[in-house]
């Protein structure tokens, strides 16, 4: 687990904005808290801090101007947010204002449209709908590795030429992937998981995503992906 970046998101309205912290941790390998979880802590250990919260009115949750209090000048800091509007506007103001007045730079921010069902939008149920969705999630993603580079893991390359691995030394032994396998393609020895069959895995990737620790790498060419779906079309369920 990554101990020099840290994530905090307040994500109280549709859980928009988590969505987005939740695939930037796993590609950081970092920890992700509440702005609440994040006072308890020891926040100045951390090199790097992530803040993001949806943009309620015209800036970030309040929450997040306290974390900066406790932030100190050798930090540095990225923002992100979802937003309502067509357009992000200046809403990371605010924050950055906070940011330099404590001499913490700014690495990096990023922000999308996120679903709201607010003000005129009560009308048509909403609006930006689905949103964020995979592709706002990869693209924050590949903001991440754009400006943290240096803590970025690439949790999509085999590289034993299998199409399943699980990185050892990163593993914590939690067996997770067990549980929620809907395939039951783990088992457990010594208290580490290993694969027990893996034509059955239909690369659903649910034990990578929900790895806290992202020691499980899948990977399929499109031929594989066809195979998979082929090896399992006369199934009618789990």
């Amino acid at each position: 687990m990554n101990k020099e970046v840290l994530i905090i998101c307040e994500s109280m309205y549709h859980g928009n904005t988590q969505k987005l912290a939740i695939a930037m941790a796993r590609k950081l390998n970092c920890h992700l808290m509440t702005s609440e979880q994040a006072i308890s802590e020891n926040i100045q250990q951390y090199k790097v801090i992530g803040l993001a919260s949806g943009i309620y009115f015209t800036s970030h949750h309040p929450k997040l101007f306290d974390i900066v209090a406790k932030m100190k000048n050798t930090q540095r800091a990225f923002l992100f947010s979802t937003h309502g509007r067509p357009f992000l506007g200046k809403y990371h103001e605010s924050l950055k204002f906070a940011l330099s007045n404590k001499g913490i730079p700014v690495i990096g921010e990023f922000s999308c449209r996120g679903y709201d069902c607010t003000g005129p939008y009560i009308i048509i149920g909403g609006g930006n709908k689905g949103k964020p969705n995979e592709g706002d999630q990869e693209k924050a993603r590949k903001f991440v590795n754009s400006i943290l580079p240096e803590y970025c893991k690439n949790t999509d390359v085999v590289q034993n030429g299998s199409n399943i691995e699980i990185h050892y030394d990163e593993c914590i032994g939690c067996g997770k992937c067990k549980t929620i396998c809907p395939m039951k393609v783990f088992d457990i020895k010594n208290k580490k998981p290993f694969v027990t069959n893996e034509v059955d895995c239909i690369h659903c990737s649910i034990c990578k995503e929900q790895c806290p620790s992202q020691a499980i790498v899948i990977q399929h060419s499109w031929k594989e992906a066809i195979a998979i779906a082929k090896r399992h079309a006369k199934k009618t369920s789990l």
